[in-house]
This record gives structure tokens, C-alpha cells and sequence, in this order.
């Protein structure tokens, strides 16, 4: 993850002397979309050496328009900054936590992954499900500058090719056994790197025994980045409203059953 390291230290070291990150602000004005550069980026959460890799787009943050960084510092130092985000899970679940409330976007992550079987997940705990669900898996961010929402429609290939060759970077560093992107702009961003795909949709059965109205899609894909390959699943029913709970469990285990 030395690539990826390099390029957290230069844009947390700019933040702590300037109180923003450049990088942010040409991105919003490249893509028309806004993202903080304002506030602390999120690169990855969890285990950088894990063998379940689950890439999402950015981060969830409130907009924040003002011109620089506003408050003190959370961190002291890069090391402790890197530490935060490995150690994510315990801050915000387990033992480093001040406060704890359920999260739905973890909780739903937690349904997802728990068929895949990498994570023990079988804890009475919800608490501690949602602390393993961060902490031993690596979560990865396309853009790691925050905002309230993504607007896929203003995405250009040539201006996310830096942040895809980065992420494309960081998975291959490790041996992983499940790579999974969640979104369908993924079926645009990685076309290039594509090497084979098959395409599924199918309906699945809510947990009263009926069967859904709408169909949810799943990709099997091969990757290739400088000459290695990466197997890999992309989820594009991931984020729809409404696959939440047993029904998103049961996403997950079909897309267990089709990546394998």
C-alpha cells in the first residue's frame, strides 16, 4: 500500500498546513460535482492486508462549503491519521468508542458480506458484527474527498483515470480473494481494464417467500493492471434503496454463489 500511503501523507500533511486540500477543489471544478476539500479525506477503512476487498465510491459527508477547515485538529500526527482509519471499527463499535449507534450503511454491509463467510459474523453483538464487518475486511474508496451525495452522471473517464489506477494499485499490493465494487458507474470506470465479463440479473425471494418485483444485477469480471490480473464482482444493486436486512443477505449470497 506504499502508493497509496505516499499520496495520503502528501494531501494530510497540505490539509494540516493549509487547512485544505487542492486536490479536492480541482476535482469539484474538473467534474462539477462537490466534494470537501475542506474536511479529512478517507482513503480505506480496515485491514489493508485483507482478503475481502469492498471498494465504494466516497465517502457519506455533510456538504461543507466553507473555505478551509474550521475546527481542531483530530489528529496529531499521519501515523495516528493512518491508525484512525485502520482501526475504524473499534473507534466508532468497539472498545475506542465514546458513543456507539447503529450505522444502516454498515449494518446493510454486514448482510452483504456475512454469505461470503471471510468475516465472523455470528456474534449476539450486533456491535461487535459491526466492528469486525470494518476492521477485517478493506474498504476502499474511489474518491476519498467526502460529500452528501455522488453524482455518477457528471463522472469523466479522463479525470477518475488517477483515482482508479491508485485503487487498481492498492488491491493488487495483496492476495485477495473477493474484490468487490459497489455501483453500476463501475461498469464505466473499468472498462478498460476489463479483460472478460459475464452479466447476471436475476429476482430475489424476500424472506416472507415471495419474490421480488424488480430485478438486481451482479458482474463477474476479470481485471488486468500492469500485467496482473484480478478477479472481481461488481454490485450494481448494492446501494438501491430498499435492500436492506434479509433481502440484501440474500443479494450477498447470490453474489457469492455467481463470483464463485
Amino acid at each position: 500500500m506504499d502508493k497509496l500511503t505516499e499520496v495520503m501523507q502528501i494531501d494530510f500533511e497540505e490539509f494540516h498546513n493549509s487547512r485544505k486540500i487542492e486536490r479536492a477543489k480541482s476535482f469539484a471544478s474538473a467534474t462539477g460535482m462537490h466534494v470537501n476539500h475542506n474536511e479529512y479525506p478517507s482513503y480505506f477503512f480496515g485491514n489493508p492486508d485483507a482478503k475481502f476487498v469492498l471498494v465504494h465510491l466516497n465517502p457519506k459527508q455533510k456538504d461543507n462549503y466553507s473555505d478551509k477547515y474550521e475546527e481542531e485538529f483530530k489528529h496529531k500526527s499521519f501515523n495516528e491519521y493512518l491508525c484512525f482509519h485502520r482501526n475504524y471499527g473499534k473507534f466508532k463499535y468497539g472498545e475506542l468508542a465514546t458513543k456507539k449507534s447503529k450505522s444502516r450503511f454498515d449494518s446493510k454491509q454486514v448482510n452483504f458480506i456475512k454469505p461470503f463467510n471471510v468475516i465472523d459474523l455470528n456474534d449476539n453483538d450486533a456491535f461487535v458484527n459491526l466492528e469486525k464487518v470494518i476492521d477485517d475486511k478493506l474498504q476502499l474508496e474511489l474518491i476519498p474527498f467526502g460529500s452528501d451525495s455522488f453524482k455518477t452522471n457528471l463522472m469523466q473517464l479522463s479525470t477518475l483515470v488517477p483515482y482508479t489506477d491508485l485503487l487498481l494499485d492498492t488491491i493488487t499490493q495483496q492476495k485477495r480473494d473477493y474484490v468487490i465494487f459497489c455501483g453500476k458507474v463501475f461498469d464505466i470506470l473499468l472498462k478498460d481494464y476489463v479483460l472478460n465479463r459475464k452479466d447476471y440479473s436475476f429476482k430475489l425471494q424476500k424472506k416472507d417467500g415471495t419474490t421480488a418485483k424488480n430485478n438486481v444485477n451482479f458482474s463477474k469480471i476479470v481485471l488486468t493492471y500492469k500485467g496482473k490480473k484480478i478477479n472481481a464482482g461488481i454490485a450494481q444493486s448494492f446501494a438501491q434503496q430498499g435492500l436492506t436486512g434479509a433481502i440484501m443477505k440474500e443479494y450477498g449470497r447470490k453474489c457469492y454463489e455467481l463470483y464463485n
